[in-house]
C-alpha cells in the first residue's frame, strides 16, 4: 500500500510539471522551468499577466488532482494511510501554492536574496486553505 501511495504521489509531480510547463510556454517560450525537488518548482519568465498565469495553472490543477485519487477520497478531501508504526493518519487531498516574486528594477542585492523572498511568498501561499499563490508586494 505504502509503495502505491508513493508512486501515486510521483504521478502528481509529473501532472505538476506538465501543468506548470504548459502554462508558463503559454505566455513565453523564453522562459526557465525547474525542479527543485520533492514538490517544489521554479519558474523564470518575462514580465506576463502572472495573475492569470497563476490562475490557469491552479484551476487546470484542480481539474486534473482528482483523477489521482478515489472518489470516496476526493469527497472526504483526504486519504487514510498507516505510517510505519500502522498508525493510520490523514493526508489532505493535494493543492499547489504558488509564490510570485517580480524582478524589475528593485535593488536585490544577489540571486539568493531573490530565492529567499521567493521562499517567504510560497510560504504564505501554502499557509492559504487549498490551492492559491501569491505575489510578493514589497518595494525597495
Amino acid at each position: 500500500m505504502m509503495y502505491m501511495v508513493f508512486q501515486i504521489g510521483d504521478e502528481i509531480i509529473k501532472c505538476t510539471a506538465r501543468t506548470i510547463t504548459k502554462h508558463v510556454h503559454e505566455v513565453s517560450n523564453n522562459s526557465f522551468i525547474g525542479h527543485i525537488g520533492g514538490d517544489d518548482f521554479v519558474a523564470i519568465i518575462q514580465k506576463c499577466d502572472y495573475e492569470k498565469l497563476c490562475r490557469d495553472t491552479i484551476e487546470e490543477f484542480d481539474r486534473l488532482v482528482p483523477n489521482y485519487y478515489n472518489e470516496e477520497d476526493v469527497e472526504r478531501g483526504f486519504v487514510e494511510v498507516a505510517n510505519r508504526k500502522g498508525i493510520i493518519e490523514e493526508f489532505p487531498v493535494v493543492t499547489i501554492s504558488i509564490g510570485v516574486v517580480e524582478v524589475g528594477n528593485e535593488n536585490y542585492k544577489t540571486p539568493l536574496e531573490i530565492g529567499e523572498i521567493s521562499a517567504q511568498v510560497k510560504h504564505r501561499a501554502k499557509t492559504i486553505l487549498g490551492s492559491s499563490y501569491v505575489v510578493n508586494r514589497r518595494r525597495f
